[in-house]
């Protein structure tokens, strides 16, 4: 197996795991706070996140990671960068995936310096929901154009 074809599936777990987190904090874990009390809800919660604490930003790095790498694949000197419809959906994927970056660095930036985001970042995860859907729609339409 080559390198691109390793990058593929490790980038394909990465985005399982990094949409599904996203899903489950979006769609999910509002469910709960319907059938459980507050405080339930936030130990429920707070089990649930302490696992995906450990494996979200290593996922999230991989997904990056792996992605870089096969965008390097498909858009270069040699094949050009926006002769192909494949290239162009690539761009607007990597343009897409560079908001979620920006509101990742910005988060853990807040959090390193000990100051509370911005209110807007309450949303984050919806953002980043709406743009993962985006993101894998382009991923499939883009081999197929």
């Amino acid at each position: 197996m080559d390198g691109y074809s390793i990058s593929l599936i490790v980038h394909l777990f990465s985005a399982i795991i990094f949409i599904g987190f996203v899903f489950a904090d979006v769609i999910v874990f509002p469910v709960l706070l319907k059938k459980f009390s507050v405080s339930e809800y936030e130990e429920i919660k707070t089990v649930i996140s302490s696992r995906a604490v450990k494996i979200f930003p290593l996922s999230l790095l991989a997904l990056f990671l792996t992605g870089g790498y096969m965008f390097s694949k498909h858009i270069n000197s040699e094949l050009g960068f926006f002769s192909s419809s494949l290239q162009q959906l690539l761009w607007l994927k990597f343009i897409l995936a560079s908001f979620v970056i920006a509101g990742v660095v910005y988060s853990l930036t807040c959090k390193l310096r000990k100051v509370p985001p911005a209110p807007i970042m309450k949303q984050f995860h919806k953002f980043v929901l709406v743009i993962g859907i985006a993101i894998i729609f382009l991923a499939k339409y883009m081999f197929v154009a």
